[in-house]
C-alpha cells in the first residue's frame, strides 16, 4: 500500500484502533488550519477580490485536494471555447513545476490542445495579464483557482470527485477537504465527475446535500470516457485489452479512481505502483517495474496520458511493453448543452 492510500484509509476511518493517536494528531492540526481558512474567507467576503482582468475569468477548481479529474475538464473546456470562437488562455500556478519548465497539468494540456496558450505564475493575476497583452487571450480559464479568491471571475467552476466528493467530511490534513462544504456556496457551477463509478441512489445523496450548499448552482454530472489506449510512441495498440494481465502505475492524486477505469475495459490487473501526485520519473523507475519477478507474470504495464507525457519526454523504453489510457470527458444527458448554454451567457460577445 502507497503512503497515500494509507492515509486515505486513515482518514476514512477504516484504519482499525492502530490510527487512532493519529487520527488524533490530524484532527488538532486540521483546527488550525480550520481556523486560518475561515479567517481567510471571511475577509474576503467583507473585501472581495483585489484584481481583476479585462476579460472574463472561468475558475475550474476543487473542493477537495486529490485527483477529481480536473486536467480533462479543463481540456474540456478550452475546446469548447475554442469552437466557440474564442482564444482561451490557461492560467495556473505552476504547481510541482521544475524551474522554467512548465507542471504535468500544463503539458499535458498542450499535449491535447495544440497551439493553446499556458501561462503559469504564482501571481495568477500578472499570468492573466501576460495571456492578454503578449498572446491575445480573449477569456482566461484559471487552473485550481476555487481557493485563489484575490482574482475576480465571471464564473466559478467546482468539480467534485462523486467517488469521494466531500473529502472524508473533514478538512486537510484530517480529511481532504481545502476548506468547509458550505464554501460551494460560492460556485456557480457544481460538476460529478467519475459518475459511473458510483450508484444512482449515492448520486441522488451527493446532488441533494449540494442542492442544500449551493441551491443556484447549477449542477452538472459526467464521467471520464476512454477515447483510447496507445502505445508509449502514440500508436493505436494492436489487440484489445480485454482479458489481458496489467500492472498499473502512475503518479497521480487518485490512483484507484484510474485503476477502476482500467478494470472497466476487462483487463485483469495483476499489480499495481503508485507514486506521489506529480512524480519525476527517473530511469531507475522504469527498472523497477520492469525487473524479473517484481510483479506477477503480466502482459503490460500501464498508465495515465500525464504521466506517459513525462514518461516520453525522459526517453523510449523498447525493452518493455507500456500501454497508455486516454480519457476524456462525457458529459450525462443533456449536461454538455446545459454547459455551453451556461458560457453562452456568462461571456459576452462583441
Amino acid at each position: 500500500m502507497s503512503g497515500e492510500s494509507l492515509h486515505r484509509k486513515i482518514m476514512s476511518g477504516n484504519a482499525g484502533t492502530w490510527a487512532r493517536p493519529v487520527c488524533w494528531f490530524l484532527r488538532a492540526v486540521e483546527t488550525l488550519y480550520s481556523t486560518a481558512v475561515a479567517r481567510r474567507n471571511a475577509r474576503f467576503d467583507r473585501r472581495g477580490p483585489i484584481a481583476s482582468l479585462p476579460v472574463p475569468v472561468i475558475s475550474v477548481g476543487n473542493l477537495t485536494a486529490g485527483g477529481t479529474g480536473k486536467t480533462p475538464f479543463v481540456i474540456e473546456l478550452v475546446r469548447r471555447l475554442d469552437r466557440m470562437g474564442f482564444s482561451p488562455a490557461v492560467v495556473s500556478r505552476g504547481y510541482k513545476a521544475a524551474s522554467g519548465a512548465q507542471n504535468d497539468e500544463e503539458c499535458l494540456i498542450q499535449h491535447r490542445c495544440p497551439g493553446v496558450i499556458c501561462v503559469s505564475n504564482p501571481d495568477r493575476s500578472l499570468a492573466g495579464r501576460t495571456a492578454c497583452q503578449q498572446y491575445g487571450a480573449d477569456v482566461i480559464v484559471l487552473d485550481d483557482g476555487f481557493q485563489h479568491r484575490q482574482l475576480d471571475r465571471t464564473l466559478d467552476i467546482v468539480l467534485l470527485d462523486a467517488t469521494c466528493p466531500f473529502g472524508f467530511d473533514h478538512l486537510l490534513p484530517r480529511g481532504l477537504l481545502r476548506e468547509p462544504v458550505v464554501s460551494l456556496g460560492r460556485a456557480d457551477v457544481v460538476v460529478l465527475t467519475r459518475c459511473d463509478q458510483v450508484s444512482p441512489a449515492e448520486l441522488s445523496r451527493i446532488e441533494e446535500r449540494v442542492r442544500r450548499v449551493a441551491g443556484d448552482a447549477v449542477r452538472l454530472r459526467c464521467s471520464h470516457g476512454v477515447t483510447a489506449v496507445e502505445t508509449l510512441g502514440g500508436e493505436t495498440c494492436g489487440t484489445p485489452l480485454d482479458g489481458k494481465r496489467a500492472v498499473l502505475f502512475a503518479g497521480i492524486g487518485h490512483p484507484a479512481a484510474f485503476a477502476t477505469t482500467v478494470r472497466s475495459l476487462g483487463v485483469d490487473v495483476v499489480g499495481e505502483r503508485w507514486w506521489p501526485d506529480h512524480h519525476r520519473y527517473r530511469c531507475r523507475d522504469i527498472d523497477e517495474l520492469a525487473a524479473v519477478g517484481r510483479f506477477p507474470p503480466h502482459d503490460l504495464l500501464v498508465t495515465t496520458e500525464k504521466d506517459a507525457v513525462k514518461l516520453t519526454a525522459l526517453g523510449g523504453f523498447p525493452h518493455i511493453s507500456i500501454a497508455v489510457v486516454k480519457v476524456s470527458i462525457d458529459f450525462a444527458g443533456q449536461d454538455g448543452t446545459m454547459l455551453r448554454n451556461v458560457l453562452e451567457r456568462s461571456l459576452p460577445r462583441e
